[in-house]
C-alpha cells in the first residue's frame, strides 16, 4: 500500500491559516502543576501538519480530517460510524482504508471502493491513525488492548501492545512509529520493540495531544496552549508558542 499521494505526510487537508513553527518561540517545558492548571484553561488547541516540505499548525482541528475523492454516504445500519477525525490511506489496488475516529465514542475502520460506492468494516476500533511502514500497514489504536495492529485483506492482527493509550502517531525516516500516549513518548521499531523517548507524560490531564508530525529528525506534538518537539538524535525537547 501507499500513503494517499493527494495527502502530504501528515494533515494535508488543512487549509490556508496554517502557522509555521519555525516562526515560533521557545519556551519552558511545562511541567509543573500551576503551569499546566494555566496551559489547561487556554482555547487554543493545535493540531500539526506538513504543508510545502515545513511543519505548521492550526486551531481549526476539525480540518485535520482527511480527504477522499468522494462523498461518504452511511445507510442505517452504518449509521454513526462513519464520522470522527478521519485517517486515509490508499491501497496499491485503488481502494481506501479510513479509520474513523470519535474519541470517548470509540471509532470504525472501512475499506471503500475507489468510487467510494462499496465499503466494508473492517473493525470497530477506536484508530487515531493509519500507517504505512516496510513491512506493512499499521493502525494505530487508541487502547491498551490493541495498541498498534496490522492491516492486511480487510483483517487485523497483532502487532504490539501498549501500556498507555496511544493518543497521536506517525512514522520517522527509520521506520519507526513514534506514538505519544496518555503517559509516555514511544518509539516502536519494525520489530515491535518499544524504545521510550519521554518516561513521565507531564501534558496527561493538561495539554491533550492531538497530532503527531516525524520529520527531518524531530517530532512534533499537537497539544493545548502550545507545540512540544522532540529531537530524536539530542533528545532535546523543546516547547513552541506563537508568543
Amino acid at each position: 500500500m501507499r500513503l494517499l499521494l493527494l495527502l502530504s505526510l501528515c494533515m494535508t487537508s488543512f487549509q490556508d491559516g496554517g502557522l509555521l513553527l519555525s516562526t515560533w518561540k521557545s519556551y519552558p517545558i511545562p511541567v509543573d502543576k500551576s503551569t499546566l492548571e494555566r496551559y489547561e484553561k487556554s482555547a487554543a488547541d493545535y493540531a500539526v501538519y506538513m504543508k510545502y516540505g515545513d511543519v505548521y499548525a492550526t486551531r481549526e482541528l476539525i480540518m485535520a480530517n482527511q480527504s477522499l475523492p468522494f462523498l461518504i454516504t452511511s445507510t442505517p445500519a452504518d449509521s454513526g460510524k462513519l464520522t470522527g477525525n478521519r485517517s486515509v490511506l490508499q491501497t496499491n489496488e485503488g481502494n481506501y482504508l479510513v479509520a474513523f475516529y470519535r474519541a470517548a465514542g470509540g471509532g470504525s475502520l472501512y475499506q471503500f471502493d475507489a468510487t467510494g460506492k462499496r465499503k466494508s468494516k473492517i473493525a470497530e476500533l477506536p484508530v487515531v491513525k493509519l500507517l504505512e511502514g516496510e513491512k506493512g500497514t499499521f493502525a494505530v489504536v487508541a487502547d491498551t488492548i490493541h495498541g498498534i495492529v496490522k492491516v492486511n485483506n480487510g483483517r487485523i492482527s497483532p502487532f504490539k501492545r501498549l501500556a498507555s493509550t496511544a493518543l497521536a502517531a506517525d512514522m520517522d525516516d527509520a521506520g519507526n512509529i513514534i506514538v505519544i500516549t496518555d503517559k509516555a513518548l514511544l518509539s516502536v521499531n519494525k520489530t515491535g520493540a518499544v524504545h521510550v523517548l519521554i518516561a513521565k507524560g507531564y501534558w496527561n490531564g493538561y495539554l491533550f495531544p492531538r497530532s503527531l508530525v516525524a520529520y527531518n529528525g524531530k517530532v512534533y506534538v499537537g497539544m493545548r496552549n502550545g507545540v512540544l518537539t522532540y529531537d530524536l538524535a539530542t533528545k532535546k525537547t523543546e516547547w513552541l508558542m506563537e508568543k
